[in-house]
């Protein structure tokens, strides 16, 4: 699928999911609230960047049909200044991997516009969950960084 037709795709989901036509099943699993201390680094551009990521696993009847996206975002900081990559994968069902060895094969070439519709997926649908919606249910666990994945990303960006 490409990022416009998975774009179109995620605005029409977002217009159901604000009239209660779709159930979420969200699983998230993030580094942001570890302890710095225990955050891997890199260095790059002359300084020193302290790395996070965050994966969700987004899934819901659309349709008739199962859907399955997973997304990750790996943020790094450095003092006030943020940079991140975003990445969309459409595994097939029921794969709840979170490496990006293994997600590789399932990605989607990630335009602004995409992860812009990604982004407000997330926010409704947390939105919604805060608000006590029976048709969000989201799992977060917290996982470490791993200095492979760290690096990967570094090496992506040269």
């Amino acid at each position: 699928m490409t990022a416009e037709n998975l774009c179109v795709m995620l605005t029409d989901m977002l217009k159901e999911t604000k009239q209660g036509h779709l159930k979420w099943r969200l699983e998230t699993a993030t580094s942001e609230y570890r302890d710095e201390n225990e955050k891997p680094t890199v260095e790059a551009d002359g300084k020193i960047w302290t790395v996070d990521e965050c994966y969700v696993a987004y899934s819901c009847e659309f349709r008739s049909n199962e859907f399955s996206m997973i997304t990750y975002e790996n943020i790094e900081k450095s003092g006030e200044a943020v940079r991140s990559i975003n990445m969309v994968f459409l595994p097939p069902l029921g794969v709840r991997i979170f490496h990006l060895g293994e997600l590789s094969p399932y990605a989607v070439e990630a335009s602004a516009a995409l992860i812009d519709k990604v982004h407000a997926l997330w926010d409704t649908l947390l939105g919604m969950y805060r608000d006590g919606s029976k048709n969000i249910a989201i799992t977060a666990r917290e996982i470490a960084v791993s200095e492979v994945n760290a690096g990967e990303e570094e090496k992506q960006k040269e």
